[in-house]
């Protein structure tokens, strides 16, 4: 299952790079230009927070526990992705910890980036289920999940404490590996309607 150093994954107009010291601070700042945006998220907009973010992020890397990605689009950094708290025995992951700039949040980005995650956590990996955690208040993801073909599972009640303080439920949503081969070309679909700006996320 493990690949090990692991790949940079090319789309049609997005790549996603292994995450690297040097996207850290761009990162950051792309954080800091829209903290309303990630308010239900856990991505940072102190600088403790950063720092605490960004460390766990390279241990584990280092570790084997995650795959973190940042996004580039024409060069660009846009974002960041990741499968991360795997377990190898079970053949199984989490893709979360999404964040996009927001001048691109509702364009093709979500769409590609999903796109090469779960093709990667499936046809490379041979992961057999992949999960999505949400924040049962941020709609728009919920949304956005939901529009990838993921089932929902449930609620876990008073799962996390935020950055603020406040205590969330989070909603389960899973993708498993013999549904891929039936979403894969719904998810290639809508990149190219995105990509043909038919469609708003």
């Amino acid at each position: 299952m493990a690949i090990r150093p692991y790949p940079s994954l090319a789309g049609r107009t997005l790549r996603l790079e292994p995450f690297e010291r040097a996207h850290l601070e761009p990162l950051y700042a792309l954080a800091l230009s829209a903290p309303d945006a990630f308010r239900y998220t856990s991505t940072p907009t102190t600088p403790d927070q950063k720092e605490r973010y960004f460390a766990k992020v390279l241990a584990d890397q280092a570790a084997g526990r995650a795959y973190p990605f940042t996004m580039l689009e024409g060069g660009r950094i846009v974002g960041t992705t990741r499968l991360t708290d795997l377990h190898p025995e079970y053949r199984n992951a989490e893709l979360g910890y999404t964040w996009i700039a927001l001048e691109r949040q509702g364009s093709a980005v979500n769409v590609e980036s999903k796109l090469l995650m779960l093709g990667f956590a499936f046809e490379a990996l041979g992961l057999i289920r992949v999960q999505l955690n949400v924040d049962s208040r941020n709609a728009r993801s919920q949304a956005s999940i939901r529009a990838l073909g993921a089932t929902f599972e449930g609620t876990l009640r008073s799962h996390q404490i935020m950055k603020d303080g406040f205590v969330r439920d989070t909603m389960v949503f899973s993708i498993l590996e013999r549904e891929w081969p039936e979403l894969k070309p719904r998810l290639e679909a809508r990149l190219e309607q995105k990509l043909a700006g038919r469609t708003a996320e």
